[in-house]
């Protein structure tokens, strides 16, 4: 799992290269053309910016995980909410490429229903981590912390491409 994140990453930083090159293909090329394209090609550079910091995010866990030995301390009640919490940002992650393919603005209002979810078992695996009942290793209790503000801040990238690209959908050129 952790390397199919690491080539992925990979496979996305290669795309973002080919999305900046193109767009800067177009604003050079059709400097003129109608105003429709202009905002539109901006947005999508913006979506390109924040998939490659959910990309980054997305590593940074993988790192985590891989690299902390800390891990197998970790109670299976906050394994459990990590778990979920990693759910529904990959949920939040695939109506956002739903709304960016299909430029389907509808799914936006689910996905800011949705970071209430991740905000929620956030807080809950942060109450589970400092209970007095929760005894965890200092070394796990401090990945888990950095990883679930990974997986927050990768919600709320998500949910940005979802807003750029119904943005996107309405700026663009009827053609």
């Amino acid at each position: 799992m952790v390397d199919r994140i690491g080539a992925a990453y990979e496979v996305l930083s290669t795309l973002n290269h080919e999305i900046e090159d193109h767009a800067a293909l177009l604003l050079v090329t059709r400097a003129r053309s109608t105003q429709g394209e202009l905002p539109a090609t901006l947005a999508a550079v913006h979506i390109n910016a924040e998939a490659e910091r959910m990309g980054q995010l997305a590593r940074e866990v993988a790192d985590i995980a891989r690299t902390r030995r800390a891990w197998a301390s970790i109670p299976a009640p906050l394994l459990g909410v990590l778990r979920e919490l990693s759910e529904v940002c990959l949920d939040i992650a695939a109506k956002a490429v739903d709304v960016v393919e299909s430029h389907a603005s509808v799914v936006v209002a689910e996905l800011d229903g949705s970071e209430d979810e991740v905000d929620r078992l956030r807080q809950l695996l942060y109450w589970k981590l400092l209970s007095p009942s929760g005894v965890i290793d200092v070394g796990a209790a401090i990945d888990v912390t950095l990883a679930a503000r990974c997986y927050e801040r990768f919600a709320e990238h998500a949910v940005a491409v979802a807003h750029r690209g119904a943005l996107r959908a309405l700026r663009a050129p009827k053609g």
